[in-house]
């Protein structure tokens, strides 16, 4: 008997010893997640960031939101005037004026606003708002992924460099659709392909391929058509392909 209450008392030990690990596992989970989550209080008239480093809230006064999003590092509101964008790293709102965005996106260095005919990338490494340069078609599809930025228009593909810190436009291409990584950008219509590759900062063209789809991984790009499948390494800068 007396051996037997001994096995219960190490079984439960271990089951108390594995929920303790459990338990406090979660509890710095919680802690990660709280601390690196940005805080947004919104209200008709002001938006409030709370920054724990600085143990108290900063404050936008009679800015009438109309939008807002948060990602980790960052909150951006906007309204039918301006975008301001908080960054916890920097303690500071940065403002873009005379812009009036009809959403957002963001991820943890960069944020994206669009109007009905204009871009606007936030570049948290530079800390400033980059516009694009010139008025576009529509915008239908907007792109943001951690390192690049990007939207489709009914006739232009732009996307934003983070190296050169510009928006590169190409026009005329109509796209349909549209894919983005980290490092490249593609769109593609019912007849061609055009890629932008940020490790060379140009543009790439597959005319006449009747692309079907488009995946893009890190370094890498590959175009599926009925019969073949185009892929572009960004590493070595050559195109190969293989039957589908």
């Amino acid at each position: 008997m007396e051996e037997s209450m001994k096995g219960w008392w190490r079984r439960m030990r271990r089951r108390m010893g594995g929920l303790l690990v459990l338990a406090a596992l979660l509890g710095a989970l919680l802690v990660t997640g709280a601390g690196a989550e940005v805080q947004l209080f919104v209200d008709k008239q002001t938006v409030r960031v709370d920054d724990p480093q600085l143990g108290e809230k900063s404050i936008l006064n009679d800015f009438n939101p109309k939008g807002y999003r948060t990602h980790n590092y960052l909150a951006l509101a906007w309204n039918d005037r301006e975008s301001w964008i908080y960054d916890l790293r920097t303690h500071q709102w940065m403002p873009l004026r005379d812009f009036a965005p009809v959403a957002g996106l963001l991820t943890d260095d960069y944020a994206l606003v669009w109007e009905p005919n204009r871009a606007a990338v936030f570049d948290a490494r530079e800390r400033r708002w980059i516009v694009s340069t010139m008025m576009l078609d529509q915008i239908t599809t907007p792109l943001l992924s951690r390192g690049m930025a990007a939207v489709v228009s009914t006739r232009e593909f732009v996307v934003y460099d983070p190296v050169l810190h510009e928006w590169q436009i190409m026009g005329n291409v109509a796209p349909k659709q549209a894919a983005l990584g980290d490092n490249l950008a593609v769109c593609w219509n019912t007849e061609d392909a055009i890629i932008y590759d940020t490790t060379m900062h140009q543009w790439l063209e597959k005319r006449g391929i009747s692309p079907q789809a488009c995946i893009v991984e890190d370094y890498k790009l590959s175009i599926y058509t009925v019969d073949t499948i185009h892929i572009y390494d960004a590493m070595k800068h050559r195109w190969g392909q293989q039957p589908r």
